[in-house]
């Protein structure tokens, strides 16, 4: 089987290339018949898997992300002689020679309308109930957002199956003392602190740079609040990762003050995180709506113990291995974070269910499960497509038939 990736989603800077990228790499590691076929939009990381047999990559050129996905993929797809087309994002072309299928995330556009431009919300609450229709299976990121995307789209979404992101494989406790040290002073980090990695912007949409305003989804300002009722009660520094987090900070009315003990790092590059994790003594993750939080996996994978919202996914993707909170309750994280940040015998624990529980996420399992739905998927197709030439043969016998004998039939 021939299968075309649209891999348009590793052009965000966020945890969905990480998602993108680690799948990608397991079912190109996999020892089967199928091969690839990469279709990228912008040369960013055209080239990234040359070195696997199986995979072709073309660089797809398009003006725009809409005429790229509905014309230029499924024309490159047909020329290439595809048997199905996957994003592992939430788009298909609506008119392929192949079936199709995508990935599914939490419908965010329904429960926070205001987080998002309205040209942007009115395009996607309009387009992605078609794009359900139209996809031959679904792979949801977490039975959360399987069921959170039947209740606001109102389909069934029968043909879904749910596949989590993973950790990378070099997320994972470190040891080296001297390789955390020269991070530390690399980044200028406290001894002790409380990391939020987190982001106020919006990765995925084109030019998110120039975009005015904020994301407020992933809800940083509850760890800083709940960090205020705090700070005098333990030694613990904060220290927040992600692009204009301190600007945002300062257009909600927090004051200079406020960050008294609060640190604002830019985007650690991502074969960095590890070390950014291990020198952290716990993670907060406090997003309102979080469908399968990467921060939260990476963090436990590292042994770094998490305190996370109880909505959303995160009790799903913990699993008994991290404390949860109220993200509207800044009190409530307060007393999780205060928690966990005095009882040493506490971390310790979390931190190894965090481990064990993390590992249960390996992109194996999942790209196995994307490949059992792809080949559902093509497998369905085929017997609708037998089915309608079964019926016009028959109906093409029964004609002729008639037309020989019928004669007779009424005589």
């Amino acid at each position: 089987m021939k299968i075309a990736i649209m891999m348009r989603a590793m052009d965000q800077d966020s945890g969905f290339r990480a998602y993108v990228e680690g799948l990608v790499r397991q079912l190109l590691s996999t020892e089967d018949e199928h091969s690839y076929v990469l279709l990228y939009r912008r040369p960013k990381w055209f080239g990234r898997f040359a070195n696997y047999k199986k995979a072709k990559e073309i660089l797809v050129r398009a003006p725009h992300k809409v005429l790229w996905d509905q014309i230029a993929v499924p024309y490159v797809a047909w020329r290439e002689g595809a048997d199905v087309i996957f994003n592992p994002k939430f788009s298909v072309p609506f008119l392929s020679s192949c079936p199709v299928a995508m990935g599914l995330q939490e419908p965010d556009w329904w429960v926070s309308p205001e987080s998002y431009q309205p040209a942007d919300r009115r395009t996607v609450k309009l387009l992605l109930p078609l794009y359900c229709r139209k996809a031959d299976q679904l792979f949801p990121m977490s039975q959360f957002n399987l069921e959170e995307s039947r209740k606001y789209l109102g389909l069934p979404l029968r043909n879904s199956v749910v596949t989590y992101t993973c950790p990378g494989t070099h997320m994972r406790p470190i040891t080296d003392a001297t390789e955390l040290r020269e991070f530390r002073n690399k980044w200028n980090l406290p001894d002790r602190f409380i990391l939020a990695v987190t982001r106020v912007d919006h990765p995925g949409l084109d030019d998110f740079q120039k975009l005015p305003g904020f994301y407020p989804g992933k809800n940083p300002e509850t760890i800083l609040r709940a960090f205020l009722l705090i700070r005098d009660e333990i030694p613990h520094h904060l220290v927040f990762a992600g692009r204009r987090v301190r600007e945002y900070m300062l257009a909600l009315g927090f004051t200079e003050p406020d960050f008294e003990r609060v640190h604002f790092i830019t985007f650690v590059p991502y074969e960095e995180l590890p070390k950014l994790y291990n020198t952290a003594e716990l993670s907060v993750v406090s997003a309102y709506y979080d469908g399968c939080s990467t921060v939260m996996l990476e963090s436990m994978a590292c042994g770094c113990p998490v305190v996370s919202s109880e909505t959303g996914a995160c009790p799903e993707i913990g699993g008994g291995a991290s404390l949860h909170a109220n993200p509207r309750d800044p009190a409530d994280f307060a007393a999780k974070i205060r928690r966990l940040a005095t009882d040493r015998e506490l971390q310790r624990q979390l931190g190894q269910k965090s481990i064990e529980r993390a590992a249960s996420f390996n992109w194996q399992q999942q790209a196995e499960a994307t490949l059992r739905g792809l080949v559902e998927a093509v497998g369905r197709r085929a017997r609708r497509w037998h089915g309608r030439h079964a019926l016009k043969a028959m109906g093409r016998t029964v004609a002729v038939a008639f037309l020989t004998h019928g004669a007779a039939w009424f005589s």
